[in-house]
């Protein structure tokens, strides 16, 4: 198990330095300005708490999705998965931020001005694991993922990086929390 929290924190840094690097890279590389994906008007702050807010509701319909019989055994392993990495509430947050900030920055940021906002969308949510070749419920699954990652794409675009940012690191947060609290309690 501690191999396994030690392996998290590396993959938690990684995402959090390497994903914005890499950003970096193919925006300087196309003669962008990198910091110019920061940059966020006052008045588009108010409605950041707007995505907070569609990433927890998404994240609560994610929950109750893999708990239906038709998603339930196969989603059983990412349940599963969660589940059992047994970790603190402080981990949760770090890594629901680095995940949140480092895939945003790149996949928003760096990859989706090329591909457009639903290859990129498609893209995130395959690189992740969640489509199958032999496994619908996971398929229909995987959709339903890409349109909300979709909708942190057209975030992105629309408002900023920081709204993409938020619906992510809450989403993920969600998830994280959730199953923390149930890993408890088995």
């Amino acid at each position: 198990m501690r191999k396994i929290l030690t392996s998290l924190w590396f993959l938690g840094i990684s995402t959090l330095l390497l994903f914005p690097l890499l950003a970096w890279l193919v925006i300087f590389l196309s003669g962008g300005d990198f910091f110019s994906l920061f940059q966020i008007e006052w008045k588009q702050m108010i409605s950041v708490p707007a995505f907070i807010s569609t990433g927890i509701i998404f994240g609560l319909f994610v929950i109750y999705l893999t708990d239906l019989p038709y998603f339930d055994k196969s989603l059983s392993k990412y349940r599963n998965l969660l589940s059992d990495l047994k970790i603190t509430r402080f981990q949760a947050f770090f890594l629901s931020f680095a995940a949140g900030f480092g895939e945003e920055i790149f996949f928003r940021g760096a990859v989706q001005p090329w591909l457009g906002i639903w290859i990129t969308a498609f893209l995130f949510v395959a690189i992740h694991g969640y489509f199958s070749l032999k496994n619908m419920p996971v398929n229909i699954f995987a959709l339903g993922l890409t349109l909300f990652i979709a909708l942190i794409g057209w975030a992105a675009v629309h408002f900023s990086i920081w709204h993409a940012v938020a619906a992510h690191f809450s989403y993920d947060l969600v998830l994280l929390l959730y199953h923390r609290r149930t890993s408890i309690y088995k």
